[in-house]
């Protein structure tokens, strides 16, 4: 099996984000499972997956995609930085992937750590 060419990526991707926008998110998700068979692991393949995963309401294999993801393209950085929307994103996935498994602990951090210095604000 070859690989895909950056053409044939960018087609797929956009192919998937249409569909994800006209919430056909199983097929859209049928083809990033595709691309990762033509071993296409990317960050933008997990980033899509663990997206269509967490609007399919599988959380426990969006958790696993996280994870997946974390490890290919981590979240935290040292120093001062700003967080970008994907990262952003990512956080607020994780909390309410860990808020629906019930599990309350490490969905409190994970929501602490989504919402940052925004719960001071808001409690002002």
């Amino acid at each position: 099996m070859t690989a895909l060419n950056s053409r044939q990526r960018d087609f797929l991707l956009l192919s998937i984000y249409i569909m994800t926008q006209n919430c056909k998110y199983a097929e859209a998700l049928t083809m990033v499972q595709g691309m990762m068979v033509m071993e296409d692991h990317s960050k933008d393949v997990l980033l899509a997956r663990t997206v269509l995963l967490f609007l399919l309401n599988r959380f426990d294999l969006a958790l696993e995609s996280l994870r997946e993801l974390d490890l290919l393209d981590p979240l935290e950085q040292f120093g001062k930085y700003t967080r970008s929307d994907e990262q952003s994103m990512r956080h607020y996935i994780r909390a309410r992937c860990l808020y629906t498994l019930h599990d309350a602990d490490k969905a409190k951090d994970a929501i602490d750590i989504y919402l940052g210095n925004r719960r001071q604000k808001l409690s002002q």
